[in-house]
């Protein structure tokens, strides 16, 4: 690079930091002083900042752009003082959630940002077989993912526990991110430091709780798995295998780490740094990356948000199923017991709760709201409404125990077939093309699928015997 062109990216950088600060209130001028300090110290200094890599993992939601809008600033903040600064890789997990939608967010954030073409930032795109970088002409990241093995995993998750929201929806997605945080660290150069911008505690907790169940699952402690973050993540993956195989399902290959890239990564928490005092919704700086059209917007493909709209949903099915009430109350009482338990969190998950519960509030809306859940659910997992309504049931785990109420419930024009279908599950004698073809389209599930949670016991989760059970047990949200 000429000298010349150095100059005037150089001005040009600055004149982004210049537009970025302009955004910054008092508050967060002062946390981003903090978070310059903190990476420095990390670092070992100014000397030594040239040579330092932070991660930071962007999830497509309005939390990681705030987070990556102040360490950019940070970044360029370090290099109007001295010639170097701490080289910002940036990975997008490629899970289904990150839908086109949620990439080109990330993009008109990475292009506000003017980080494309900087060298000194790593924007990586990371799947279960490769890591690229990502460019904004990249077709491949506005493809959707393939959904069939993501969709079998949440149903038979499903109906082993009986539609509990986050054993069916987060537990396996939480243990795939492992093999994806790999091969992120483990790209080019190694990285140096994870940015946590969660409470300091989180993270602990999180590692705690893998390391219980992996101890029960047989991965004992070794010089590979300590009882630090890093030997966390690696279990992790372990886990992730052994959730495939107790479900029969194909386990991804394993990335090799052919150096020490996965070790010894420092965890830089951000999370007083990120001016928690702030509301992240009324932030400028927010509005600068985000844009003012879609910073008001509420939308289900916002994690945090389909997170809890999911759970309301599943509530809303389970009123319908077990109590007969219309879909709306359940989703409500959902909504409301959830503002309560989060009436003193002043964080974005606080705020967004408070949104939700005042913009779904009459039965119309909810109702409304049901449409976009159940349309989102289509194109992200293939999974319909019925899929969700038969695994709240259970009907074909503990060899078929719950198929008669089932049957009952919900197809009675069904129960003549009742034993030509318990033979279908079994695997048994002559079965009708009709009734595997109503099996698979009732519960979204092929029949071999169907079969296996034929001789799956529900999982009980006072007595923590099957892996699904030991998650729950040892899951930090859970009471002692």
């Amino acid at each position: 690079m000429s000298n010349f062109h150095e100059q005037a990216m150089r001005f040009v950088y600055q004149q982004v930091l210049h537009r970025l600060l302009g955004f910054f209130n008092r508050p967060e001028r002062i946390a981003l002083q903090l978070l310059v300090q903190r990476i420095l110290v990390a670092a070992g200094g100014l000397e030594r900042i040239g040579r330092y890599r932070v991660l930071v993992v962007h999830e497509g939601g309005k939390e990681c752009a705030y987070t990556l809008a102040f360490l950019r600033a940070a970044q360029l903040s370090i290099a109007g003082r001295t010639p170097e600064t701490f080289v910002l890789r940036i990975a997008v997990l490629r899970q289904p959630r990150v839908t086109a939608k949620v990439m080109e967010r990330i993009q008109t954030q990475c292009n506000e940002l003017f980080v494309y073409d900087d060298p000194r930032v790593e924007l990586l795109l990371v799947d279960e077989t490769q890591v690229r970088r990502l460019d904004k002409h990249i077709p491949v990241a506005f493809e959707p993912l393939p959904s069939v093995m993501d969709r079998t995993q949440i149903l038979m998750s499903g109906h082993v526990c009986g539609g509990v929201p986050r054993a069916t929806f987060f537990y396996g997605d939480l243990l795939s991110r492992a093999k994806l945080y790999w091969r992120a660290c483990e790209w080019g150069e190694p990285v140096d430091a994870l940015i946590d911008r969660r409470p300091s505690e989180h993270l602990g907790r999180y590692s705690q709780w893998i390391h219980q169940v992996a101890l029960q699952q047989g991965h004992g402690f070794t010089k590979l798995y300590s009882q630090g973050f890093d030997s966390a993540v690696k279990l992790c993956s372990k886990l992730d295998d052994d959730f495939k195989q107790w479900l029969n399902l194909p386990v991804p290959l394993k990335p090799t780490c052919s150096r020490n890239a996965c070790n010894e990564v420092n965890v830089i928490n951000v999370f007083d740094c990120l001016s928690y005092e702030t509301d992240i919704l009324s932030s400028q700086v927010l509005m600068f990356v985000e844009g003012n059209w879609n910073i008001k917007v509420l939308d289900v493909e916002e994690p945090q948000a389909a997170v809890v709209l999911l759970s309301a949903h599943l509530q809303g099915l389970r009123g319908v199923c077990d109590m007969g009430v219309e879909y709306h109350i359940g989703v409500h009482d959902f909504l409301r017991k959830a503002a309560t338990d989060n009436q003193a969190n002043e964080r974005y998950k606080g705020q967004l709760i408070k949104q939700l519960v005042s913009n779904f509030n009459t039965p119309k809306r909810i109702d409304n709201l049901r449409q976009t859940i159940t349309l989102y659910l289509a194109e992200l997992h293939g999974v319909t409404d019925e899929h969700l309504m038969c695994f709240l049931y259970s009907p074909f785990t503990d060899q078929a125990s719950g198929l008669e109420r089932f049957l009952q419930q919900c197809y009675p024009e069904k129960q003549p077939a009742k034993h030509a279908l318990r033979q279908a599950l079994m695997g048994t004698g002559a079965v009708s093309e009709g009734d595997v073809e109503w099996l698979e389209s009732v519960s979204g599930l092929p029949l071999s699928s169907l079969q296996v949670l034929f001789n799956m016991p529900k999982a009980d989760f006072k007595s923590g015997k099957s892996l699904l059970a030991k998650l729950w047990v040892h899951d930090p949200i859970n009471p002692p």
